[in-house]
């Protein structure tokens, strides 16, 4: 079990709390009365006294730590995509050698984001499969892990998919929902469209998230969401709610990175987890 310093485990750092994920973890755990490190390179002003805004950056150790002895819970959610990709692998080394160091001078419990993609292309995979990324940014994100399996005890390892749900702005639906509200038509695609994904709602992964920490998970688990589908099954449904017409170039080539089943029957089994939303209504949400 791990063990926390504060009796009601109450007590988070979000890492990276000005991105997607990060955003919403802040809303998602004041509102579940925790007290909130909000952690990223630039000072937010927040109005809500739970929440404690720290302006680090994760290259510089000594101030990281400093921040991370006041917690008990440190949810990682920095490194995930970012340009340029120099920072991302700074990130994804440096950074994450500073976090794993300092969670273990002050004995804390570490929560890391990481990737489906670090799989690489497979029929099927689960938390045993073979890692095989075919991406800069999926063998980035392993050697992320393998620092931190390397080096702590006391970590879960979320490897999550494509996260939607409102402020996103990267990402395959992004990018056709900004072409929609631009009442633009042209789609461009460097693979055939066969390209699979599964979807998962970004308060769907906070719940996760939440219910991971209470019941003190360790380990690897992968997390996927409630829909999976192909680049043209994805357009087809967007067309299809949004009652639109996309003229759409693919280019010849196979895509990366492709899974067409993802296995996560193992947090399935350690929680309770309940997927709450879809692609489907998510879409209807935005044109109602």
């Amino acid at each position: 079990m791990v063990s926390f310093k504060n009796d009601f485990m109450n007590n988070v750092l979000i890492l990276g709390a000005s991105g997607l994920l990060g955003q919403t973890l802040v809303r998602h755990f004041v509102a579940n009365k925790f007290r909130i490190g909000a952690l990223s390179r630039g000072y937010k002003n927040y109005s809500n006294g739970l929440i404690n805004s720290h302006a680090v950056d994760v290259l510089d150790f000594k101030e990281l730590d400093l921040i991370v002895a006041q917690y008990d819970i440190i949810i990682n959610c920095i490194g995930q995509i970012t340009y340029p990709i120099e920072d991302c692998i700074k990130l994804n080394s440096v950074g994450v050698k500073n976090i794993i160091d300092s969670v273990n001078n002050n004995n804390n419990y570490l929560v890391h984001i990481s990737t489906v993609s670090i799989y690489g292309s497979s029929p099927s995979v689960d938390e045993e499969s073979s890692i095989n990324p075919e991406s800069v940014y999926g063998t980035i994100k392993y050697f992320a892990e393998y620092q931190i399996s390397q080096n702590l005890d006391n970590f879960m390892i979320l490897r999550v998919s494509n996260l939607y749900g409102k402020g996103q702005n990267k990402g395959v639906l992004s990018y056709i929902l900004e072409t929609f509200f631009k009442n633009e038509t042209q789609l461009f695609f460097n693979n055939d469209g066969s390209l699979n994904r599964y979807y998962l709602h970004i308060n769907d992964l906070t719940s996760i998230i939440e219910m991971s920490i209470i019941n003190q998970l360790k380990g690897v688990y992968n997390v996927t969401g409630s829909d999976s589908l192909t680049l043209k099954q994805l357009i087809a449904l967007c067309e299809k709610i949004l009652n639109y017409t996309f003229d759409v170039s693919y280019q010849p080539t196979k895509p990366i990175d492709n899974i067409d089943n993802i296995d996560d029957l193992k947090i399935s089994k350690a929680i309770d987890v309940t997927f709450k939303n879809n692609l489907e209504l998510y879409l209807k949400g935005l044109v109602q």
